[in-house]
Protein backbone atom coordinates (compact mmCIF):
# COMPACT_ATOMS: atom_id res chain seq x y z
CA UNK A 1 0.00 0.00 0.00
CA UNK A 2 2.85 2.26 0.60
CA UNK A 3 3.70 2.17 -2.96
CA UNK A 4 0.23 2.84 -4.02
CA UNK A 5 0.42 5.93 -1.86
CA UNK A 6 2.90 7.40 -2.61
CA UNK A 7 2.50 6.94 -6.40
CA UNK A 8 -0.48 8.96 -5.44
CA UNK A 9 1.03 11.06 -3.78
CA UNK A 10 3.17 12.18 -6.23
CA UNK A 11 1.01 12.15 -9.05
CA UNK A 12 -0.99 14.91 -7.13
CA UNK A 13 1.89 16.84 -6.74
CA UNK A 14 3.36 16.32 -10.61
CA UNK A 15 -0.46 18.02 -11.06
CA UNK A 16 -0.60 20.62 -8.85
CA UNK A 17 2.68 22.02 -10.38
CA UNK A 18 1.45 21.73 -14.17
CA UNK A 19 -1.89 23.18 -12.81
CA UNK A 20 -0.32 26.47 -11.37
CA UNK A 21 2.41 26.61 -14.08
CA UNK A 22 0.05 26.92 -16.66
CA UNK A 23 -2.37 29.21 -15.41
CA UNK A 24 -3.02 32.82 -17.14
CA UNK A 25 -1.23 35.93 -15.77
CA UNK A 26 -4.14 38.02 -14.81
CA UNK A 27 -1.41 40.61 -13.34
CA UNK A 28 -2.22 44.28 -15.33
CA UNK A 29 1.34 45.53 -16.15
CA UNK A 30 2.56 48.57 -14.58
CA UNK A 31 3.94 51.42 -16.24
CA UNK A 32 7.08 52.50 -14.62
CA UNK A 33 7.39 54.81 -11.81
CA UNK A 34 10.36 56.85 -14.32
CA UNK A 35 10.66 56.40 -17.68
CA UNK A 36 13.06 58.04 -19.77
CA UNK A 37 12.37 61.39 -21.57
CA UNK A 38 11.00 61.46 -25.32
CA UNK A 39 12.29 64.25 -27.24
CA UNK A 40 11.50 66.05 -30.16
CA UNK A 41 13.68 65.23 -33.13
CA UNK A 42 14.99 68.35 -35.13
CA UNK A 43 13.38 67.85 -38.35
CA UNK A 44 16.45 66.91 -41.53
CA UNK A 45 16.37 70.46 -42.61
CA UNK A 46 19.77 71.75 -43.01
CA UNK A 47 21.65 75.16 -43.60
CA UNK A 48 25.20 75.73 -44.49
CA UNK A 49 28.19 76.94 -42.77
CA UNK A 50 31.15 78.28 -44.79
CA UNK A 51 34.40 78.46 -42.72
CA UNK A 52 38.18 78.74 -44.93
CA UNK A 53 36.32 77.98 -48.42
CA UNK A 54 34.99 74.74 -46.59
CA UNK A 55 31.05 74.50 -46.74
CA UNK A 56 29.81 72.49 -43.90
CA UNK A 57 26.15 71.16 -43.71
CA UNK A 58 24.29 71.70 -40.36
CA UNK A 59 20.64 70.85 -38.81
CA UNK A 60 18.86 74.32 -39.55
CA UNK A 61 17.08 73.95 -36.03
CA UNK A 62 20.53 74.34 -34.16
CA UNK A 63 22.65 77.20 -32.69
CA UNK A 64 25.65 78.12 -34.80
CA UNK A 65 28.63 79.65 -32.88
CA UNK A 66 31.85 80.23 -34.97
CA UNK A 67 35.44 81.25 -34.05
CA UNK A 68 38.22 82.19 -36.54
CA UNK A 69 41.23 83.75 -34.63
CA UNK A 70 43.44 83.34 -37.85
CA UNK A 71 43.69 82.16 -41.60
CA UNK A 72 44.67 78.54 -40.33
CA UNK A 73 41.89 77.30 -37.89
CA UNK A 74 37.90 77.63 -37.41
CA UNK A 75 36.05 76.47 -34.40
CA UNK A 76 32.46 76.01 -35.38
CA UNK A 77 30.04 74.56 -32.33
CA UNK A 78 26.10 73.18 -33.82
CA UNK A 79 24.17 73.12 -30.21
CA UNK A 80 21.12 71.27 -30.19
CA UNK A 81 19.51 72.91 -26.93
CA UNK A 82 16.70 70.49 -27.44
CA UNK A 83 19.00 67.59 -26.72
CA UNK A 84 21.40 69.52 -24.00
CA UNK A 85 24.36 68.69 -26.45
CA UNK A 86 26.57 70.55 -29.08
CA UNK A 87 28.46 69.24 -32.14
CA UNK A 88 32.19 70.80 -31.65
CA UNK A 89 34.12 71.10 -34.94
CA UNK A 90 37.55 71.88 -35.83
CA UNK A 91 38.52 72.97 -39.53
CA UNK A 92 42.21 73.38 -40.17
CA UNK A 93 44.02 74.02 -43.27
CA UNK A 94 47.11 71.86 -44.13
CA UNK A 95 49.85 71.21 -46.33
CA UNK A 96 50.00 67.83 -47.82
CA UNK A 97 52.64 66.63 -44.82
CA UNK A 98 50.16 68.20 -42.63
CA UNK A 99 47.33 66.81 -43.30
CA UNK A 100 48.42 63.23 -43.05
CA UNK A 101 49.46 63.82 -39.81
CA UNK A 102 46.83 66.11 -38.67
CA UNK A 103 44.31 62.86 -39.48
CA UNK A 104 46.58 60.08 -38.22
CA UNK A 105 46.43 62.16 -34.70
CA UNK A 106 43.04 62.95 -35.25
CA UNK A 107 41.91 59.12 -35.70
CA UNK A 108 43.86 57.88 -32.46
CA UNK A 109 42.16 60.56 -30.63
CA UNK A 110 39.09 59.13 -31.61
CA UNK A 111 39.81 55.78 -30.99
CA UNK A 112 40.98 57.09 -27.31
CA UNK A 113 37.34 58.68 -26.89
CA UNK A 114 35.67 55.92 -27.46
CA UNK A 115 37.63 54.14 -24.88
CA UNK A 116 36.97 50.54 -25.53
CA UNK A 117 33.57 50.55 -26.12
CA UNK A 118 31.76 49.10 -29.04
CA UNK A 119 31.87 51.26 -31.74
CA UNK A 120 30.33 51.85 -35.47
CA UNK A 121 32.86 53.13 -38.00
CA UNK A 122 31.40 54.47 -41.39
CA UNK A 123 33.67 55.55 -43.59
CA UNK A 124 32.73 57.12 -47.13
CA UNK A 125 33.90 59.51 -49.89
CA UNK A 126 31.33 62.29 -51.09
CA UNK A 127 31.23 63.42 -54.65
CA UNK A 128 33.20 66.42 -54.00
CA UNK A 129 35.85 63.66 -53.06
CA UNK A 130 35.68 64.49 -49.51
CA UNK A 131 36.63 61.17 -47.64
CA UNK A 132 34.64 61.13 -43.87
CA UNK A 133 35.44 58.41 -41.21
CA UNK A 134 32.43 58.20 -38.61
CA UNK A 135 32.57 56.90 -35.17
CA UNK A 136 29.36 55.74 -33.00
CA UNK A 137 29.86 54.79 -29.94
CA UNK A 138 26.64 54.67 -27.85
CA UNK A 139 28.76 53.55 -24.74
CA UNK A 140 30.61 56.35 -24.44
CA UNK A 141 27.88 58.67 -22.77
CA UNK A 142 29.96 61.91 -23.04
CA UNK A 143 31.32 61.87 -26.78
CA UNK A 144 29.41 59.05 -28.35
CA UNK A 145 29.55 60.10 -32.01
CA UNK A 146 33.10 61.67 -33.71
CA UNK A 147 33.21 62.81 -37.72
CA UNK A 148 36.73 63.01 -39.08
CA UNK A 149 36.54 64.66 -42.90
CA UNK A 150 39.38 65.37 -45.58
CA UNK A 151 40.18 66.30 -48.81
CA UNK A 152 43.52 64.58 -48.40
CA UNK A 153 45.46 67.84 -49.50
CA UNK A 154 44.46 71.16 -47.89
CA UNK A 155 41.77 70.49 -44.96
CA UNK A 156 40.85 68.49 -41.76
CA UNK A 157 37.87 68.76 -40.15
CA UNK A 158 36.89 66.81 -37.23
CA UNK A 159 33.70 66.55 -34.63
CA UNK A 160 32.64 65.32 -31.73
CA UNK A 161 29.49 65.61 -30.12
CA UNK A 162 29.40 66.08 -26.14
CA UNK A 163 26.52 65.44 -24.36
CA UNK A 164 26.35 68.28 -21.46
CA UNK A 165 25.01 65.42 -18.97
CA UNK A 166 27.81 63.24 -18.11
CA UNK A 167 25.84 60.86 -15.80
CA UNK A 168 23.42 60.14 -18.71
CA UNK A 169 23.03 56.42 -19.17
CA UNK A 170 23.21 54.81 -22.99
CA UNK A 171 19.50 54.55 -23.44
CA UNK A 172 18.80 58.13 -22.17
CA UNK A 173 20.96 59.16 -24.88
CA UNK A 174 20.09 56.72 -27.41
CA UNK A 175 17.62 59.16 -29.65
CA UNK A 176 20.20 61.70 -29.31
CA UNK A 177 23.03 59.86 -30.45
CA UNK A 178 20.30 58.31 -33.50
CA UNK A 179 19.24 61.98 -34.46
CA UNK A 180 23.03 63.73 -34.44
CA UNK A 181 24.31 60.65 -36.24
CA UNK A 182 21.79 61.07 -39.46
CA UNK A 183 22.64 64.72 -39.31
CA UNK A 184 26.70 63.93 -39.48
CA UNK A 185 25.65 61.23 -42.17
CA UNK A 186 24.22 64.21 -44.26
CA UNK A 187 27.21 66.73 -43.34
CA UNK A 188 29.34 64.06 -44.39
CA UNK A 189 27.43 63.11 -47.70
CA UNK A 190 27.84 66.78 -49.03
CA UNK A 191 30.18 68.51 -47.49
CA UNK A 192 32.16 70.50 -49.96
CA UNK A 193 34.32 73.32 -51.44
CA UNK A 194 34.31 76.59 -53.06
Amino acid sequence: MTAMRLSIISSAIILTLCMTGCRKNTDTPVPRPVAYPRIEVYPAIYDTVTVHDIMLPVNKGAVIAIDTKNDSNAWINVTYPRYHATLRYTASRHSRGGVTEATDNRLTRMSLNAGGNTTEILELQNPAGIASTIFVTPGATVTPVQILSTDSTRFVISGVLEINSPSATREEIAPVVAAVKEDILFTAKHISTR
